[in-house]
């Protein structure tokens, strides 16, 4: 599962971080080796970038635009290794959304020691900054299997909101990641169930907690809120017979305008999204978990979708109620 710090922008100007990996490594959800992950590693073609006259590498995204900054060099893998994994999550995002999220973004790329991917953030205003860092001695694989700039470029695409609704920045990013990464194909659909399997229950509340508007832990905050929308997206998939899904309507956020470039309130965003899938099942979610600790028996929920983890295996019973919505919930109809 993935072991997370708790990092929380709290009276950071709107600023987002990812969960930053703990000494115990990163997810087993986020690292097999084989797979789509392997697949994702053949870095041979020079990546499709222009060089400004600022030393920026620019990726054209459609209309939009990311503009690279490598702060730092001597990469193991060379700088082709670091912008093509920078363009394949780009795209990735891209792709999910239909467009990229804003007109232009800038990502920082610090070179740290040592190995693998670190902690990062972005910050809001009208030309967004992403921060991450990449060891220099990380491997194409690693940075192949890392979670956190996809999980950076899906903050860009929800408007800043109140501090007390930090838990759907957070979470809609954690939970939305690795479904952007399995439909570029960065990603093995197993290691998506695992996760959930293994780590939505630590959004559940504990005793003591209240609704997510007033539990600001770190379980309820990145967990806590993959779980809002992990529910939303069941009940859209349901009521819809499998025609809706969550992505409907955070596209329906971004038509309206919605963006890390504004601030919009709550109920403003939640509106877009469920105008966008004609059912108003996230404001009505909302309504059930802002305010009170609600319990959900997710052991009877992966029945019924018909998924389990036995001896290490993701396992789909396709006689379960659920499994048809389960086949398509994760690469999409």
């Amino acid at each position: 599962m993935r072991l997370s710090f708790l990092v929380l922008a709290l009276g950071c100007g709107g600023v987002r971080e990812a969960p930053r990996p703990s000494g115990a490594g990163p997810a087993l959800a986020h690292a097999s080796t084989d797979g789509a992950a392997r697949h994702a590693v053949d870095a041979g073609q020079a990546p499709a970038f222009e060089r400004n006259a600022r030393g920026e590498y620019v990726l054209p995204l459609g209309a939009a635009a990311l503009r690279v900054t490598l702060d730092g060099t001597g990469y193991d893998m060379g700088v082709n290794g670091v912008l093509d994994w920078v363009r394949r999550v780009a795209r990735a995002v891209e792709a999910y959304y239909g467009l990229f999220p804003v007109p232009e973004a800038r990502l920082f790329v610090h070179a740290a020691s040592g190995r693998g991917v670190y902690g990062g953030h972005t910050g809001p205003g009208s030309v967004p900054r992403v921060d991450i860092q990449v060891g220099r001695h990380a491997s194409l694989l690693e940075l192949a299997r890392n979670w956190s700039l996809a999980h950076e470029l899906v903050h860009l695409a929800l408007p800043n909101l109140a501090r007390r609704h930090h838990w759907l920045e957070e979470g809609l990013a954690s939970y939305v990641e690795p479904l952007v990464r399995v439909r570029a194909g960065l990603l093995d659909e197993q290691d998506v169930w695992r996760e959930w399997l293994e780590n939505l229950h630590l959004g559940l509340p504990e005793a003591g907690d209240l609704g997510l508007d007033h539990t600001p832990t770190w379980g309820r905050t990145y967990w806590g809120g993959a779980l809002y929308c992990f529910l939303a997206d069941l009940e859209l998939r349901k009521r819809s017979h499998g025609r809706s899904e969550l992505r409907d309507a955070l596209r329906g956020i971004l038509a309206a305008g919605g963006s890390i470039r504004v601030d919009w309130p709550i109920a403003r965003v939640l509106g877009a999204g469920d105008a966008a899938t004609q059912m108003d099942v996230l404001a009505e979610l909302y309504a059930r978990m802002k305010d009170e600790p609600v319990h959900f028996d997710l052991p009877q929920l992966w029945r019924e979708l018909g998924v389990s983890e036995q001896g290490g295996a993701i396992v789909y019973d396709d006689a379960a109620p659920l499994a048809e919505l389960r086949k398509s919930w994760v690469r999409g109809g």
